[in-house]
């Protein structure tokens, strides 16, 4: 079975692109207005992410508006332009633009799967000049069902040629996350105040902000939620990636071997329980830590060599701590391969904001004492409850 690839990217426009909510929410509002009619924002905001049709359906259902009341909709559109004449049109998103230029260099193909109508979008992406990073827009208007059916979504991806599953949607309503995971496709939820309390409980992950977001992240969210290995750094000899099931046989060889078990990490545990457990470690380290003890492997040949990663502690019941472990297999050791992990590992530990890594070395493990100095660790006065007296901690400051 071919494994799934980030290649599309589907965007919601709308409080995800620009801060469009609170603007709408005012068209309508005055609408109503000069119908007598005070529109409660409680009524309005079931139909956030949602086509003008669901909203019309809405409004029949509270105020007994016919919903196929066309002057109705003439008379919002005359004022939804008088207001954008007035005020121009709502500002993008803080930093969306950065983010869409990263996402556009990283190679992905982005488009626009937006419940307004089809001339909205293309008027509001040309006056804010972010029309040329996007192949397609789609409107919900084209579908025969809106958000939270997935049709809109399932759409923009076959306009793009590729499959759903290869697809992430950035989303801000309720209605749009459970549409994209209707859609079968990886759910970023954006959390906007100006969309109201929106339920982003059906997206994978939840970001308040663009301005750190790249490539790289989208891919790591995407491949976390279909449960495949992200690579975590590069070398120049070695690739670091998290580990697939297949890889616990030869890991547990490599920390079975005799000359392993005065490492860091400790004495392998049988491979049934590894396996047992992997599900569940995943989950936890790779998905929600982003942490772990990853797979080492030589670039040119794709060979495991060993296993190295950081891990959060829990130490003498009060201190957490993030610790720094690995193993390498014995043929390779005495080439600078665990000095080479080890330091990509910080200097990957370092980008993700830890302030501290520590490490706990046998004082006769003299490979190790001398790796630890040679990588930037200091030995500290600090014992672990537990272990052997002649046990050190050792600690870098990133």
């Amino acid at each position: 079975m071919e494994q799934s690839e980030l290649k599309g990217i589907i965007f919601d426009m709308d409080g995800v692109l620009i801060n469009s909510e609170p603007f709408h929410y005012k068209v309508w509002e005055e609408t109503l207005k000069r119908r007598g009619i005070r529109l409660d924002y409680e009524v309005y905001k079931p139909c956030i992410g949602s086509t003008v049709g669901f909203l019309m359906r809405l409004l029949q259902e509270n105020y007994g508006i016919d919903e196929k009341d066309e002057e109705l909709l003439l008379e919002m559109k005359k004022i939804k332009q008088e207001m954008v004449e007035e005020e121009g049109y709502p500002p993008l998103i803080p930093h969306v633009e950065e983010l869409l230029e990263r996402l556009n260099n990283a190679g992905y193909d982005l488009a626009v799967a937006s419940s307004s109508p089809q001339s909205y979008i293309e008027q509001v992406t040309e006056n804010r000049k972010i029309r040329k990073y996007f192949k397609y827009l789609v409107s919900g208007e084209s579908v025969e069902n809106p958000k939270p059916a997935p049709d809109i979504f399932l759409k923009t991806a076959k306009i793009l040629g590729v499959s759903p599953e290869d697809c992430m949607v950035v989303e801000d309503s309720a209605n749009g996350c459970r549409a994209a995971r209707a859609a079968d496709m990886t759910c970023m939820g954006y959390y906007n105040p100006d969309s109201g309390k929106q339920d982003l409980s059906s997206a994978y992950i939840v970001v308040e902000g663009y301005d750190e977001i790249d490539g790289p992240y989208m891919e790591k969210v995407y491949r976390h939620s279909r449960h495949l290995p992200v690579t975590v750094c590069e070398t120049k000899r070695l690739q670091i990636r998290e580990m697939t099931r297949e890889d616990i046989p030869k890991l547990m060889e490599i920390c079975a071997q005799e000359t392993s078990q005065d490492a860091c990490e400790g004495v392998a545990k049988p491979l049934n329980e590894e396996l047992d457990n992997f599900e569940s470690y995943r989950t936890y380290m790779y998905e929600m830590c982003d942490m772990g003890y990853w797979v080492v492997s030589e670039k040119n040949t794709g060979k495991i060599i060993g296993r190295a990663g950081v891990e959060p502690k829990f130490w003498n019941n009060k201190k957490t701590v993030v610790e720094l472990g690995y193993i390498i297999d014995q043929k390779y050791r005495g080439q600078g391969y665990a000095y080479e992990a080890c330091r990509g590992i910080l200097e990957e530990a370092s980008k993700r904001g830890a302030v501290y890594i520590h490490c706990r070395i046998k004082k006769n493990n003299v490979p190790s004492r001398s790796l630890a100095q040679k990588l930037g660790f200091e030995p500290i006065d600090y014992r672990l409850e537990g272990d052997d007296k002649d046990m050190e901690v050792w600690r870098y400051t990133c």
